[in-house]
């Protein structure tokens, strides 16, 4: 590439000297992000659950949840939450387990078709992300710890008969 050129700006310096300046191929060598499905998956589900469960839209402007959707995300993420337990506590990783919450989500996913069909699908698809280490991480737990709770707290708003066992205050 060429060098380019440019007037100083009026009231900015010297006025009329014209500067040249080249432009240098930056060459950057950036680290590969881990992409980590699970926390947006997780992060889409939660919006979704806000939306559905905001207090001020009147009920006939929204469609809430039904309750066999509720019931199954309660199923998922109670599952999880346990499971999230046991790994901060020290225990080690389960595949089976893993597998069995996988199967929770993913019907989960089936029973949230009709509320957004991109997610259900990405909850239903038996994504890598359940197997990819990342998803099990401490950091990852965390943060989508805070993202699981605030899914409960909507299903719950939407149907307190479900409420789940599981206290993660």
């Amino acid at each position: 590439m060429g060098p380019e050129s440019f007037e100083h700006p009026p009231g900015k310096g010297v006025v009329g000297i014209m500067i040249q300046r080249t432009k240098r191929s930056q060459k950057r060598h950036a680290k590969p992000l881990v992409q980590n499905e699970w926390l947006r998956v997780v992060k889409s589900l939660e919006e979704l659950m806000e939306e559905r469960a905001e207090a001020e839209m009147p009920r006939r402007e929204k469609a809430l949840i039904d309750k066999p959707a509720i019931a199954a995300l309660n199923r998922a993420y109670t599952a999880t939450l346990r499971y999230y337990t046991h790994l901060l506590a020290g225990g080690r990783r389960d595949e089976r387990v893993q597998a069995a919450i996988s199967r929770l989500w993913q019907q989960a996913g089936t029973r949230m078709r009709k509320y957004d069909a991109s997610l259900a699908q990405r909850l239903k698809a038996s994504n890598s992300f359940w197997s990819r280490d990342v998803t099990w991480q401490q950091a990852t737990i965390q943060e989508a710890w805070a993202h699981l709770n605030s899914i409960r707290v909507c299903a719950n708003r939407m149907d307190p008969e479900l409420r789940s066992p599981f206290s993660a205050s």
